[in-house]
């Protein structure tokens, strides 16, 4: 059995355990009426902030791959089909397909759009550091400790990282091109190469402060429509609640699920609500509504462009992962 069978099989046990948990309590009678009094117009809205928040980090990968605004197109349709594959596949699958696409949609290199791809996660990892601290800071008496040592570790080491990318640039080329290395590993040389060239070229650009700018809109809009979900539920909570759903959403998705985060998300909408005193059998109900908003969108935008695209996810989901 290969590794990515197994890593399949770990994901889809872990959603179903955590299905179990959250079903085998639920008040169903409390989740239908929950269903029933939602207001449809702040849904509505919510799918209109979703769109607008994947048009922005398109936008932003754009900038950070230093490529003109008059390639967003390219970058729009490769981070559609980036989102339908995590959907579809397990293990964040997505993050590889959204590269493939950008390199063939784009006249960027694969060793620029992989680099681009890790700078743009790098300034979401620094980002969300902060917002999860100040969730630390709002609900520490509530939260183990532990774990907001854990998210300060990684949001250091975030920051570490992409100082040192950006910095030690110039030196890790000049090295790695004086290598003489021959046959197969040279391709992968000239890859990591072209991933260097992109983080050069981001350094001596002026984007930096314009796409910290949108990482932070991106990332309050994100929980701006977290919060419309619940005040369409009308609950009487602050801003502050859908910021506190929003960093527990991102922290879960990053653990082993299966495709589509199922179980993941009910899960950490229960503990996020929960500290806000939301029964559980609501928060599933603002779970699974918040779920399908996302996935609505991100599965009609994804599909449209990979028909348009004639883009083939399932082969090229093949070839980049291959059997082990």
């Amino acid at each position: 059995m290969n590794k990515k069978t197994l890593l399949i099989i770990f994901g889809t046990a872990i959603s179903a355990i955590l299905l179990v948990v959250v079903f085998s309590k639920l008040d169903w009678q409390a989740f239908f009426n929950a269903i029933k009094t939602i207001n449809i117009a702040k849904v509505f809205l919510a799918g209109i902030v979703v769109m607008i928040v994947i048009a922005l980090r398109s936008l932003r990968w754009n900038l950070v791959a230093c490529m003109p605004v008059s390639e967003f197109k390219h970058f729009w349709q490769a981070a559609n089909i980036g989102y339908l594959g995590n959907m579809v596949y397990p293990a964040r699958a997505g993050e590889v397909l959204k590269i493939i696409a950008i390199n063939h949609f784009s006249p960027l290199t694969l060793g620029r759009s992989v680099s681009s791809a890790v700078l743009d996660r790098i300034l979401d990892m620094i980002v969300i550091g902060i917002f999860t601290m100040l969730v630390l800071w709002i609900h520490g008496n509530r939260i183990d400790p532990d774990v907001g040592k854990s998210i300060i570790v990684i949001f250091v080491l975030a920051i570490i990282g992409l100082a040192m990318l950006i910095t030690f640039a110039d030196y890790l080329y000049k090295k790695i091109a004086a290598l003489s290395i021959n046959g197969k590993l040279q391709k992968l040389q000239e890859l990591i190469l072209h991933g260097i060239e992109g983080v050069q070229t981001f350094r001596h650009t002026n984007n930096l402060i314009t796409v910290l700018f949108i990482t932070v809109v991106i990332f309050l809009l994100d929980y701006f429509w977290m919060w419309q979900v619940i005040t369409a539920f009308g609950w009487d909570l602050s801003f502050e609640a859908g910021l506190t759903v929003g960093v527990f959403l991102l922290l879960s998705i990053s653990i082993p699920s299966a495709p589509g985060y199922v179980g993941v998300y009910q899960i950490a909408c229960v503990l996020a609500l929960g500290l806000y005193n939301i029964d559980q059998s609501l928060a599933v109900a603002y779970s699974i509504v918040l779920q399908l908003i996302s996935f609505t969108i991100m599965g009609v935008q994804g599909i449209l462009v990979t028909i348009y695209c004639s883009f083939n996810l399932s082969k090229e989901h093949k070839l980049s992962a291959p059997e082990t």
